[in-house]
């Protein structure tokens, strides 16, 4: 069995959390208090991720269908495991297809989509195949680089002295409702919630007792990370500006003006925006491989391909970016509480109950 190590896990946890996401200005429906709104979020998602550590520690040994299989039964569970192999699918579908859109739209406007996507996928796919440990070399690979993109970014914003710390008043303008309101579920769904799947990494974690501790302090850490990313891109843009752009971090980045001299930038935000969307897909991609394969017995090896020629014709299916933001933003987002919320609640209590019979 592959095994990975503590600190592995770690920037694991950091690099897919983080993915794509300061990319974006989530929760902007709170306006100025967005950044408010992503600390609710991340403070239920540490909840999530405390009933996540409890339940693995159950069974260390077993993956998420595994443990699906162990509290449901072998039908109903392995029903479970594969619906939630096919999400995983769906969510790394998603992935290819911003892949697509974002590099036509900020990079390559008349390369067509369908061989960006082709390419991006063929990556994914090729690291699938080579296993958990290969993947996770190539995270700790992309991991300095993406860390130092972003302090890069973060200086030279404050030497150009573009945030004004103005544009985060009035706190609560409009009360309390609309910072829950953009918290839940939508970004307890993206970004929090999709700590689900380390149900499928922790069990190749070589130190089975240091699983919580570090997956707590890397949640931690790379929750504050967004959040002040959040609050900073709110602080050198404004809410207004903010809420209509399609990537507010490369506006950002593009105000950039130094001596005349250091101007230009975009080419550190597609790269964050290559590394966090290649990683975020190729997690999801394996955990799809790694929960069909539990549940059917196939060969690891002999779900890579199908389950990628899935991936991509499914890239497909919605006709253009405008329904592929709006199904990503007004459907995924509502039922991906089912399998992050409804099934580790459902999965805890049961495996409550059942030690409370066995006791009695």
């Amino acid at each position: 069995m592959q095994q990975i190590g503590k600190n592995q896990l770690s920037i694991l946890i950091i690099v897919f959390l983080i993915g794509s996401t300061p990319l974006f200005e989530l929760g902007i429906k709170a306006k100025q208090d967005a950044w408010m709104a992503m600390t609710l979020a991340a403070l239920a998602g540490l909840l999530l991720t405390v009933i996540y550590v409890r339940i693995q520690k159950r069974s260390p040994e077993s993956e998420l269908a595994e443990l699906y299989i162990m509290h449901f039964g072998k039908w109903i569970g392995g029903f479970v495991g594969l619906m939630h192999a096919l999400w995983f699918a769906y969510e790394s579908m998603r992935n290819v297809r911003d892949v697509g859109e974002l590099t036509m739209m900020a990079l390559l406007s008349f390369t067509p989509k369908w061989i960006v996507m082709l390419l991006i996928l063929s990556a994914a796919a090729y690291t699938v195949s080579k296993g958990l440990e290969v993947f996770v070399r190539v995270v700790q690979l992309l991991f300095p680089i993406a860390a130092l993109s972003y302090m890069g970014i973060i200086l030279f914003l404050f030497i150009a002295k573009l945030p004004k710390i103005s544009h985060l008043f009035p706190l609560l303008e409009n009360g309390i409702g609309p910072v829950v309101k953009a918290a839940f579920p939508d970004l307890l769904s993206f970004p929090f919630g999709q700590t689900i799947i380390f149900f499928v990494f922790w069990k190749h974690v070589s130190e089975k007792k240091i699983i919580g501790r570090v997956s707590y302090l890397s949640f931690i850490g790379v929750s504050m990370f967004l959040i002040f990313m959040n609050a900073l891109t709110i602080c050198v843009l404004g809410p207004e500006i903010a809420a209509l752009t399609a990537l507010p971090l490369l506006e950002v980045v593009q105000l950039i003006r130094l001596a005349n001299f250091l101007e230009r930038l975009d080419v550190i935000v597609t790269l964050l925006l290559f590394i966090g969307l290649y990683v975020k897909m190729t997690a999801l991609y394996m955990a799809s491989v790694f929960t069909f394969n539990v549940i059917t017995g196939i060969a690891y090896r002999y779900c890579v391909m199908p389950i990628g020629i899935i991936i991509y014709a499914a890239s497909f299916l919605e006709r253009n970016n405008t329904m592929h933001i709006w199904i990503g933003l007004d459907i995924t987002l509502k039922v991906a509480p089912i399998f992050q919320v409804l099934l580790p609640l459902l999965m805890l209590i049961v495996g409550i109950r059942k030690k409370y019979k066995a006791a009695a």
